[in-house]
């Protein structure tokens, strides 16, 4: 072969070796892309299985609220329960009538709007706000306490710390209507008072 033939292959060789790298470097870069994919698709796989998971744990914590707010409102006694700092507030049926909190003021009800219309409806607003400071100040604290209304009713108040998996989340209230008993228990005193003899031979025939 002359020198101008290997020149001239050498010229046709050239163009055969670059495509020849172009070639690999493609299906290189087409492996990376795949690798890639499959990596993205197994992520893709387990991040659904996660919130299938997390929908069904969502589903089952809502069936369980939703049992838990109709057994409160089963009740006989007013429950509230507070988050700490008034982050968060629930209660029942029963506790927005006991203390008679217009239907209209329920979707803006917070702590500060509770306790304003509650000091309107106690006796003795200066004690009942120390009631609520003590439950702030002293979150550990179990409570119990007499509340009398204006109106002649009477409520007994036990204040309980709420915990979720041992750690403290707010506090749960409980108010009990006890003004009947009270009633009764103030009658019997008055006459036990003014005629003992009577009421204590009452008592003795009753046993």
């Amino acid at each position: 072969m002359s020198q101008a033939q290997e020149s001239i292959a050498e010229r046709q060789a050239l163009p055969a070796a670059g495509l020849s790298d172009l070639v690999n470097r493609l299906a290189q870069e087409l492996a990376e892309v795949r690798r890639s994919l499959a990596t993205a698709t197994q992520k893709l796989g387990a991040t659904g299985r996660t919130l299938e998971s997390r929908t069904q744990e969502l589903t089952e914590a809502r069936a369980a609220l939703a049992l838990l707010l109709a057994t409160l409102d089963s009740t006989t006694d007013g429950i509230l329960a507070m988050g700490y700092f008034g982050r968060a507030m629930h209660y029942n049926t029963r506790f927005v009538e006991m203390w008679r909190i217009p239907a209209d003021k329920l979707d803006k009800l917070n702590d500060g709007a509770l306790l304003a219309m509650q000091l309107t409806q106690v006796k003795d607003p200066e004690r009942f706000l120390a009631l609520v400071g003590g439950r702030k100040t002293q979150p550990d604290a179990e409570q119990f306490s007499v509340v009398e209304l204006t109106d002649g009713r009477i409520f007994e108040c036990k204040v309980m710390p709420q915990r979720v998996r041992g750690k403290r989340v707010g506090s749960v209230t409980s108010f009990h209507d006890v003004t009947e008993r009270e009633g009764m228990r103030r009658v019997i005193a008055m006459l036990e008072a003014e005629l003992p003899g009577q009421v204590a031979e009452a008592k003795a025939s009753s046993c």
